[in-house]
């Protein structure tokens, strides 16, 4: 009776483990999963270089990837055809800093720098007549105990900004007056006095995209399964809803004035990219861990698409035919648009019917 005991409670046991395990993950979430098929897209891509991110609307298609001296490529989204690449890297008039990252939302696709504190936007339909149209500043910010990794204007004035205020609070509302108008949430380390604001910073990037129309918002931070969805009502922050499985996991190192932080051996890379439409939120998310394999860049992709509501509800789980590094959504044409690399280890964009 003993042995019937230890073996019922072993088996308990082992079932409440494997649904704990199971749970860590978000893709768990979804209980339907539906394979799309890959379309050739017409882009050349000899005029690809290392791809660090794409974005889409009806008339633009950006890629961010710096080469020849210029930080994005333009693209038609219909028939793939090259435009032109703009955004001139260097510190004189009408020149940007090497590594902003953008955020297109109708004609304005708005470039940050938190470095230098760069706030500017370029004209999309200005870029189609004149590829060397000037990015107009919008701010340059300068705010004491902000170390921000993405930023995204809400207008001209007031911006959203993702990453660590006052070592403790993911996200900061501000305007071009350096005047802060909210912040909200407490960072998942924010009381780990072992570590330093400039750890804290590293480990709380993360990307964050925007409701094509609404001040909406979702970010997710990096190596791990957290994601936040937000809204911005009378210039404040509220969480919609928050899904978080994971926490990244990692060791801090600092060598002088030099601070990292190394992945653990199981830290879960998860989510990868975000794109948006006005009814859904479409993350590329992975499972894999840091240390893998021996090919780290090759944990960087995945072929699993999420779908959430704007309510953080799930919705529907995509599966490519290849392992994506970077996605954006056309809703108008109702395509998705990869980020690939070929087996030569060229970079290529292909699209998916929705």
């Amino acid at each position: 009776m003993k042995k019937i005991s230890l073996l019922l409670l072993l088996s308990i046991l082992i079932l409440i483990s494997c649904k704990n395990k199971k749970s860590e993950s978000p893709i768990n979430l979804f209980s339907d999963s539906k394979k799309i098929s890959e379309k050739k897209f017409n882009i050349n891509d000899d005029s690809l270089a290392l791809i660090e991110g794409i974005q889409c609307n009806d008339s633009s298609l950006i890629v961010i990837d710096y080469n020849s001296g210029k930080s994005f490529t333009l693209f038609s989204p219909l028939n793939g055809k090259y435009i032109g690449r703009f955004g001139r890297i260097g510190q004189g008039p009408g020149e940007i800093p090497l590594g902003c990252y953008g955020n297109l939302e109708c004609n304005r696709f708005t470039i940050a720098y938190s470095y230098t504190g760069l706030i500017a936007m370029y004209n999309t339909n200005a870029l189609l007549k004149n590829i060397d149209s000037k990015p107009k500043e919008l701010t340059k910010y300068k705010i004491p105990e902000a170390m921000l990794s993405r930023i995204i204007p809400l207008n001209d004035s007031i911006f959203l900004g993702a990453g660590v205020f006052k070592s403790e609070f993911q996200y900061l509302l501000f305007n071009n007056a350096n005047k802060i108008v909210d912040y909200k949430v407490s960072i998942f380390n924010s009381k780990d006095k072992k570590i330093n604001i400039y750890h804290k910073h590293l480990s709380n990037q993360g990307t964050l995209k925007k409701h094509p129309s609404e001040n909406k918002f979702v970010y997710s931070v990096k190596y791990s399964s957290n994601i936040d969805f937000l809204k911005i009502v009378k210039n404040r922050i509220h969480v919609i809803k928050s899904i978080h499985f994971k926490n990244p996991a990692f060791t801090p190192i600092q060598n002088g004035i030099i601070n990292q932080i190394v992945p653990d051996k199981n830290c879960t890379i998860g989510y990868l990219d975000l794109a948006t439409s006005s009814k859904y939120v479409y993350a590329l998310y992975t499972d894999k861990h840091f240390f893998n394999n021996n090919d780290k860049e090759n944990n960087y992709c995945s072929k699993t698409v999420l779908v959430f509501d704007w309510n953080g509800n799930p919705v529907k789980k995509y599966e490519l035919k290849n392992e994506a590094y970077y996605i954006t959504i056309n809703e108008h044409y109702k395509t998705l648009y990869a980020a690939i690399k070929k087996s030569d280890g060229g970079w290529s964009v292909v699209y998916y019917e929705l």
